[in-house]
């Protein structure tokens, strides 16, 4: 399948904020790195700012969040957002911070990592921000999101020859990978895990509402509505008996992966 673009994340952007997997799994890195009232922390790819709005409320008043992402589409979708005043939102490359050296205490990528293109540049650029001793934090996925729910929708796509895009998570798709990536910038006290996160899913039409509003719905964009609408009922049809008894959940395979930078 075709990787994800930048033109891609900003057709999506609009409604990228209504994808609950991914604020779950974002919402889940920002407990898991443990922010501390008064820090100065980075999000970066932050998307449409699930990660940096939590963040946010964990340093308080006293600290700050600086949120950058390279899509001026997602970027405006999350100042549509409520907005602390420790928040700053800017346009911004992941691999080019613009702060100085040394300056904040964190930097946190929630599944976004694996979106730039050269990784290991990317970690050293976040290893300049960091003050001796602050963490950097991301997170990746093991394994297919929400199984088999994206697999039966490809299927139901692939006789009309298209394939939605998909997120290259795969790039850190396990613990070895991202502890390679860490070593490899420099990190120690590295921390490692995964977690199986339930999504909780009400009926096939919220799944439906993820298809439309995500990667998945891209290919729906170059078909008359008319085939939309009979792709639409198609699909609820063959995903009709896993909600059988109603609401269903779904496993989301949450690779989380920290590191230190030297000194502290």
């Amino acid at each position: 399948m075709p990787r994800a673009s930048l033109a891609d994340c900003d057709a999506i952007a609009p409604g990228y904020g209504s994808l609950s997997f991914l604020a779950l799994s974002a919402r889940e890195l920002v407990r898991w790195a443990g922010p501390r009232p008064g820090e100065h922390w980075l999000d970066v790819a932050t998307g449409t700012g699930e990660a940096a709005r939590a963040l946010a409320a964990a340093v308080g008043d006293g600290g700050s969040v600086l949120a950058t992402d390279l899509s001026a589409a997602m970027l405006d979708a999350a100042r549509r957002q409520p907005t602390p005043p420790q928040l700053r939102y800017l346009l911004a490359d992941g691999a080019q911070l613009p702060v100085p050296g040394a300056s904040q205490d964190g930097v946190l990528c929630a599944a976004g990592l694996f979106f730039l293109p050269d990784m290991a540049v990317a970690l050293r650029e976040w290893r300049r921000a960091l003050r001796p001793g602050g963490q950097v934090v991301f997170s990746s996925f093991t394994g297919p999101l929400m199984s088999p729910l994206p697999g039966v929708w490809a299927a139901r796509l692939a006789p009309l020859g298209l394939k939605p895009p998909v997120p290259p998570a795969a790039r850190i798709g396990t613990l070895e990978a991202a502890q390679e990536l860490l070593t490899a910038a420099g990190f120690a006290e590295l921390r490692l895990e995964v977690r199986s996160l339930p999504l909780l899913l009400t009926s096939a039409e919220e799944r439906w509402v993820h298809i439309v509003q995500g990667l998945e719905g891209l290919p729906l964009r170059s078909l008359p509505l008319a085939e939309v609408a009979r792709l639409r009922a198609e699909h609820l049809a063959e995903l009709a008996p896993l909600f059988a008894g109603g609401p269903a959940t779904f496993a989301v395979p949450l690779l989380l992966a920290a590191g230190r930078a030297p000194g502290g």
